[in-house]
């Protein structure tokens, strides 16, 4: 199990050169929390056609000010732009024409974990949740008590 996490958190590490070449800082890359945000931004994109950014902030823990922060740097790289919605005061972010490739790029990165989950059989998966669910002692190497 402790495999499987870790191997899908590698696939995150490993870049392959297209998904560097969208020059997103490592930041927005590895911080899970931003990882959050980018799918919750997506979702939202799936669901009503536009994000706005309390649909962000609600999510992580990050402050508003770093939530803004991240939603500038994907407008000022052309992923979403903004636009002003009924009450004025909200802006509303619409995916630009070519929002698709940027996350397509990604996909390696979710070839890769899906692989992982695959690999690792779901009987597996089962039987480690159980035992995650249900124990009530960590389970230490070779039956001993300690490390």
């Amino acid at each position: 199990y402790l495999r499987l996490v870790k191997e899908t958190a590698d696939a995150r590490t490993e870049l392959d050169q297209s998904i560097k070449d969208l020059n997103i800082p490592e930041l927005y890359i590895y911080d899970q929390r931003y990882t959050v945000l980018w799918l919750i931004a997506e979702m939202s994109l799936r669901e009503q056609g536009y994000f706005v950014s309390n649909d962000l902030k609600q999510e992580t823990n990050l402050s508003d000010k770093s939530v803004e922060r991240f939603i500038n740097f994907l407008v000022k790289k052309g992923y979403y732009i903004s636009k002003t919605g009924k009450d004025k005061r909200i802006k509303l972010y619409y995916p630009t024409k070519n929002l698709h490739k940027h996350i397509m790029t990604t996909w390696s990165v979710r070839i890769r974990q899906n692989q992982a989950f695959k690999d690792f059989g779901l009987d597996n998966f089962n039987e480690i949740q159980d035992f995650l669910k249900n124990s009530k002692e960590y389970p230490f190497p070779d039956n001993k008590d300690k490390f």
